[in-house]
């Protein structure tokens, strides 16, 4: 027997033994050196893991074992193979079972990943082929007429998303549920708009129910959170593959869906807040007559259109019945305190602060404006006039009437406040909305809230935004402070301090005479009185025939209400009433405060006399532009245009001569202008949360 030399591995000198022995052929040889190879392969693995896991308590078994020494027995030898050729399989088994496990999930990826690229090259297809198609479009239209494609900016054939549900209250109405899409067909002046919804029906809708949709709000939403997601992995320092086709994908919709605003641009430049944005209540007063007197001051019919539901009159008295209304307050601003003042690059042409009746979602009555009389040297503070006199302007008075009979639960006051301005650099004119604010009009216990000052703080943003704040620097510099120094910092927030009390004796009076639903100036209270009685007279007393619907010639009842919210034809009427009232004999005046009316009739007669010698003539002058709150430009051309017509009065000494006179050009005739309409478009009711309250 030949003897190896001691630094042979021990292997080899079993193999020898066996060899010699006559117990191993060469096929096995074979094999037993694979598996060799084998084992010393999971030797080296095996170290790996230990190493791995050496917290754990319990380790798995190994091939590896201590050598033996040269005094092992030939038995213990093929023991030892026995138990290392069947741990081998067992490794072999198991890393069988793990590939069949992980197979699955592989081939499924590879076909995940296979079809989303097939997806995104049959989307590629797509958008060149409708890119083709918009091309061709294109060029058949500047052949045909020479036209280009424009962006269409009126809401017709838009989408829109409801707000609320809407069940519909009169026939032709739409109902809808809140969360459905509606595409607009046709827009009215009076808020109701043609509608259909998805199942193709067709009907009126109340335009304050819906905003405008945007289908690619999710798509947004995404790119949003992926940006989020990248900005964190970029902070902890991994990188992640981007994908260049999302990219560009993304940056079309962006296009689409969000468009570059001068309060975006103003506040990028530091010129203004960020809570800062472009007037809401102008905007809708200057859409048409929903949210304007005229639309208020026009008598309701009833559900049976036979009838009129706010109007009625007294035989007993000859006068209007009084209508008692659930809320009828007078709310006086106070003042206007810490509102930041715009910064270099513009200049402030007016300050005013409007007001409507809210209930969170909606505006439930018509938009007063009321002028700021004046500003401190720092631009921080605003403040208000209540003064009364023969020459004052009522623009600027700041006793406002409320009245309404809703019966919604967060009914209250919606107050915005505004800057019309000018950019000195490119003469570009404009309105901010500086803030907002909810008064609320009920208590805990439902009841209207009885004389009271309030201080309420400002909003950022539009009404229906919450969580903004007008100038967020403010709150960040308070952040973290001490107790005092947030204190400071709260005096600091913007804020509107207002008055809210119940009408005096002869007020209640005057304004139980008015409409259920309508805010207005205190100093007009007696014109939308006498308007009031004359209408009661023309469709209930003087009219033959209630159930005819012809025209009733009357150029005040006609006029008044288009003039009613324009704040200079009103001065104009009541500085010619003051006037009048001066030259009328004691006993023949109107006394307010006496319930005993001396004659009513010819004071009704006078304020007739009245309107048509100083406003009637304004609203009909061809060169008069049309009325557009907050836009002074407009404001000083109608200024002029009024003034003008006056002098030409004045020195002709009547109304009649100055009408013919030549230097003024008149509108062509029309027969809206002295006819009034028993079914007007603005008489049928729209308001479902309305409710008569009796006297």
């Amino acid at each position: 027997m030949t003897k190896l030399q001691p630094d042979e591995n021990e292997e080899q000198y079993l193999k020898k033994m066996r060899r010699e022995a006559g117990e191993v052929s060469e096929e096995e040889e074979e094999g037993e050196e694979e598996e060799v190879e084998e084992e010393e392969d999971a030797e080296e693995e095996e170290e790996e893991e230990e190493e791995e896991e050496e917290s754990e308590a319990k380790v798995k078994p190994t091939d590896k074992k201590d050598k033996p020494t040269a005094a092992k027995t030939k038995v213990d030898e093929e023991e030892e193979e026995d138990d290392e050729d069947e741990y081998e399989e067992e490794e072999e088994e198991e890393d069988e079972e793990e590939e069949e496990e992980t197979k699955p999930s592989q081939q499924k990826n590879a076909k995940v990943a296979k079809k989303t690229e097939e997806d995104e090259e049959e989307e590629e297809d797509e958008e060149d082929e409708d890119d083709e198609e918009d091309d061709d479009d294109d060029d058949d239209e500047d052949e045909d007429g020479g036209t280009k494609a424009t962006i269409e900016t009126t809401p017709s054939m838009r989408q829109f998303v409801a707000v609320e549900d809407y069940a519909g209250e009169e026939e032709g109405d739409l109902g809808f549920k809140k969360g459905d899409i509606l595409t607009i067909i046709e827009t009215r002046d009076d808020g109701w708009w043609v509608a259909e919804n998805s199942d193709g029906e067709k009907g009126l809708v109340p335009s304050t129910y819906l905003q405008m949709h945007n289908k690619f709000k999710s798509v947004q939403q995404d790119d949003e959170e992926d940006e989020e997601e990248e900005d964190e992995d970029a902070a902890d320092g991994e990188e992640k593959p981007k994908s260049a086709r999302a990219k560009k994908l993304w940056g079309g919709i962006r296009k689409a869906v969000k468009e570059t605003t001068v309060s975006d641009v103003l506040q990028a430049m530091g010129a203004v807040p960020s809570g800062f944005r472009p007037s809401t209540l102008s905007r809708v007063f200057n859409e048409g007559d929903t949210f304007r007197m005229r639309n208020y001051m026009s008598p309701k019919l009833s559900a049976s259109n036979l009838t009129y539901r706010d109007l009625f009159f007294d035989p007993m008295t000859n006068k209007i019945r009084p209508r008692i209304a659930r809320v009828d307050r007078v709310v006086t601003l106070v003042s206007c305190q810490q509102i930041p003042p715009p910064g270099s690059g513009m200049t402030v042409l007016s300050r005013h602060v409007r007001m409507c009746l809210f209930e969170g979602h909606t505006m439930l009555s018509n938009i007063h404006t009321v002028k700021v009389s004046a500003v401190d040297k720092s631009q921080r503070t605003w403040s208000f006039t209540t003064r009364v006199s023969d020459a004052m302007d009522p623009y600027y008075h700041a006793e406002t009437f409320v009245r309404t009979n809703n019966t919604v639960d967060n009914l209250g006051i919606l107050f915005e406040l505004c800057v019309s301005y000018v950019r000195t650099s490119t003469d570009e004119k404009g309105e901010f909305s500086c803030g907002w604010a909810h008064l609320p009009l009920l208590d805990q216990t439902g009841t209207v809230i009885t004389n009271k000052t309030c201080e309420l703080q400002m909003n950022g943003g539009t009404p229906y935004e919450k969580g903004v704040e007008v100038d967020p620097s403010i709150s960040r510099r308070t952040a973290g402070s001490s107790a005092l120094v947030s204190l400071i910092g709260g005096n600091k927030q913007p804020r509107l301090q207002v008055r809210v009390a119940v009408p005096k004796n002869d007020q209640k009076q005057n304004l139980e005479q008015l409409p259920d639903t309508l805010v207005g100036n205190m100093v007009l209270v007696p014109f939308h009185c006498y308007f009031r009685q004359l209408l009661a007279d023309a469709l209930l007393r003087d009219r033959l025939d209630l159930e005819s619907t012809e025209l009733i010639h009357s150029p005040t009842l006609a006029s008044f209400p288009r003039v009613a919210d324009q704040h200079d034809l009103m001065k104009v009427l009541r500085e010619t009433w003051v006037e009048r009232m001066k030259t009328v004999k004691r006993v023949e005046r109107f006394s307010w405060s006496n319930s005993n009316l001396r004659d009513d009739e010819f004071m009704k007669d006078t304020f007739k006399q009245v309107f048509i010698e100083s406003v009637y003539p304004l609203v009909n002058i061809a060169t008069l532009p049309h009325y557009v709150t907050g836009d002074t430009d407009i404001e000083e051309a109608r200024h002029t245009e009024i003034d003008k017509f006056r002098r030409q009065k004045l020195e002709r000494k009547s109304a009649m001569a100055a009408l013919l006179s030549s230097d003024i050009v008149f509108t062509p005739f029309n027969l809206q202008e002295v006819a009034f309409n028993v079914i007007g478009p603005h008489c049928l009711p729209r308001n479902t949360h309305m409710t008569a309250v009796e006297g």
